[in-house]
């Protein structure tokens, strides 16, 4: 397998701003490019990896779409609930739901954005207004939709991924878990990530002695 120079780069991940930031990595003696963000499987990567970058693309994506729902919304389409709300998840949800792996380093301040894509798809298909408390937006969204919260839903997908793996013996899952467990307490405190939701699903597969 050979590299393509043209296509490769380098990305110093960290919080604060240091003088490695700018590598003089080469690759068959030609320098690869030093960038402050990558796009991996669709996912892009921030070098502070607070994924600003990823939750404002997101919401683009997403704010088009919910654009469909609202006009499908309309009663003269003669959709009922239940058909909006699949076409929902479908259209919105979906791209929501492809960002779990990076629900721990996601803010609450970027939370409340995706958040606020759902509230706003809830609002036209229940035909809620505009100034409805976000309490209980939620709370129709569930009893009617079937719609988690997206922190819910997030960590949903985040146990059921670690769960599969582990269930179906997939090596590099059971690798990366029985390696967390270790330092599963200090790691929950200062470097969260999504086997940090996953403590019960966890510990079913490895209960404490």
């Amino acid at each position: 397998m050979k590299i393509t120079v043209e296509k490769s780069c380098s990305v110093v991940f960290s919080r604060y701003k240091k003088e490695s930031d700018n590598l003089n990595l080469k690759i068959y003696g030609n320098r690869i490019v030093s960038q402050k963000e990558i796009k991996f499987l669709g996912i892009k990567f921030d070098s502070k990896l607070n994924f600003n970058i990823l939750v404002d693309k997101i919401k683009e994506r997403c704010n088009n779409r919910l654009n469909i729902i609202k006009i499908l919304s309309n009663k003269k389409w003669g959709l009922n609930q239940n058909t909006l709300g699949n076409l929902y998840k479908s259209l919105v949800g979906s791209i929501l739901d492809y960002s779990f792996p990076c629900l721990n380093s996601f803010s609450e301040n970027n939370i409340k954005k995706l958040q606020a894509i759902q509230n706003t798809a809830v609002r036209s298909i229940l035909k809620l207004k505009y100034d409805t408390p976000s309490n209980i937006v939620h709370h129709e969204a569930f009893n009617k939709l079937k719609l988690l919260k997206v922190s819910n839903r997030l960590f949903e997908l985040s146990e059921r991924y670690v769960g599969t793996g582990l269930s179906h013996s997939i090596p590099v899952v059971i690798r990366l878990v029985k390696e967390y467990k270790e330092g599963f307490e200090s790691r929950y405190i200062e470097y969260p990530t999504p086997l940090c939701n996953c403590y019960l699903t966890i510990s079913s597969f490895f209960p404490e002695t």
